[in-house]
């Protein structure tokens, strides 16, 4: 009626769609086939350079697809809007398969035809998450291995949406896991950046390359220590990663996580055998980074784990380092092999964490808590470290507790600690505070052993 009437078959409103534009868009396949016999242009484009096809595409439209693949000669199925995206791209943004099939009984359609950022109609449908455009593309013959501008493979973009059964899908296709874009990430770096724990899984299972480093030297490990995926620094620890591998700036997973303050993951770090020693570009071990962090717990640990192995003669690094073991200090290394090199004081009893309390902020002078730390053959590296957080006048006191409790953490569960503890004292000239020790534990173990006799003798009575 309205064509009889003469009205502007080829008017457009401000976005530059046309009648047969907006009849396409819809799924009006009759109004299209009236439109076009009244003579519409089938060319004209909107203000985004979208074609009818496009159109049909965008509206899941498979009937107006196909209607318009038979019945107009001149549709150009490659023809691209102002991104440089073909209706077979917005077919893979709209994740519609039966859409994209239609476009593709077009002849002459080009299946890999990339959009201005190098982008493919796979691509396009990974971003967007649509798992079941993605397998028609595959089924269709996609390129499941074509990169963009940026290097982005279909995997890459999976990735970083956290698609895991598209990430299968795209595996089981054949898609190769070791291309990388253009900051040297393979799909395995994305994966381990971003805590993609199914996706790190599958990837690993096909083979992804565990140690593979991108352009700045960075392994998965290095980024999932940087980001603090926990859970993915253990699957990466258990599946073999090099725990001590490098970057450009000469710096390993360790040394990441000590900067960042990630305590959890130093710990899994150190327990799995990490390199403590290693220093990085400008001369910092992980040691010195958690120290001027004031990551304490980090520095704590460190320290703990460093204990395992006393220095000797031959590679001691400093002249100043005490150049035997004494007995305290070799039944020390002795009975803490095999311990865990993290292990917290909450193993510590609360007599025993009273008596190193009272004795680092009651008995001992500014300097002391360091000669008692140079006889057990703590490093001067490691003092620094422990004084660098807490100044002031009285910080030594913190300072020395520290030091203490590191120590005690690393004492066998059979070792006497108040006896080594009171030797110890002995040999850095402070006797009466170790003889006052003596006395005070002497009086308590009496007063326990009173109790139980007591306890005893009424049990008898009833």
């Amino acid at each position: 009626m309205l064509i009889q009437a003469k009205c502007d078959i080829e008017a457009k409103d401000k976005y530059g769609m046309r009648p047969l534009h907006m009849a396409a868009w819809y799924g009006h396949q009759d109004a299209v086939k009236v439109l076009i016999n009244a003579g519409a242009n089938v060319s004209a484009i909107n203000k985004k350079q979208y074609t009818l096809l496009m159109c049909g595409a965008r509206g899941n439209n498979v009937n107006v697809v196909q209607y318009l693949a038979e019945a107009v000669e001149s549709l150009n199925g490659d023809a691209m809007d102002y991104t440089g995206a073909t209706a077979l791209h917005h077919a893979a943004v709209a994740g519609h398969p039966g859409v994209i099939s239609a476009i593709c009984n077009i002849p002459r359609i080009e299946l890999n035809a990339t959009d201005k950022i190098g982008q493919t109609p796979i691509h396009c449908a990974c971003s967007e998450e649509h798992l079941e455009a993605v397998e028609a593309l595959i089924g269709l013959g996609a390129n499941v291995n074509a990169q963009d501008n940026e290097g982005n493979t279909p995997l890459h973009v999976a990735t970083r949406m956290r698609q895991i059964e598209m990430v299968q899908l795209l595996l089981k296709a054949g898609t190769n896991t070791e291309l990388t874009d253009q900051m040297g990430f393979t799909p395995l770096h994305l994966a381990a950046s971003h805590g993609c724990k199914g996706i790190l899984d599958s990837l690993i299972q096909n083979g992804a390359i565990l140690n593979k480093q991108c352009k700045n030297g960075n392994t998965a490990l290095h980024l999932a220590c940087q980001n603090n995926e926990v859970d993915t620094v253990e699957i990466l620890i258990n599946k073999g990663v090099d725990l001590n591998c490098l970057n450009l700036r000469m710096q390993s997973p360790i040394h990441i996580a000590a900067e960042m303050g990630h305590t959890d993951i130093c710990e899994l770090l150190l327990a799995s055998g990490a390199n403590i020693e290693q220093r990085e570009q400008s001369g910092r071990t992980p040691l010195y980074i958690a120290a001027r962090g004031s990551f304490t717990a980090i520095v704590d640990m460190i320290i703990k784990t460093a204990r395992l192995d006393y220095p000797t003669p031959e590679n001691s690094d400093s002249d100043k380092e005490v150049r035997e073991l004494t007995p305290a200090r070799r039944r020390w290394r002795e009975g803490s092999r095999g311990g865990s090199v993290c292990s917290s004081n909450s193993a510590l009893t609360e007599p025993i964490r009273s008596v190193l309390w009272k004795l680092a902020y009651k008995q001992l002078g500014p300097e002391d808590w360091k000669k008692l730390a140079l006889h057990w053959a703590f490093s001067y590296e490691q003092i620094k470290a422990i004084e660098h957080q807490y100044t002031g006048p009285s910080s030594y006191k913190e300072h020395g507790f520290r030091m203490l409790m590191i120590w005690a953490s690393g004492l066998n569960s059979e070792a006497p600690l108040v006896k080594e503890l009171c030797e110890a004292l002995q040999a850095v000239d402070k006797k009466s505070v170790a003889d006052s020790i003596r006395k005070q534990t002497n009086l308590e173990n009496d007063a326990k052993l009173n109790s139980n006799k007591q306890s005893c003798h009424e049990c008898l009575i009833v």
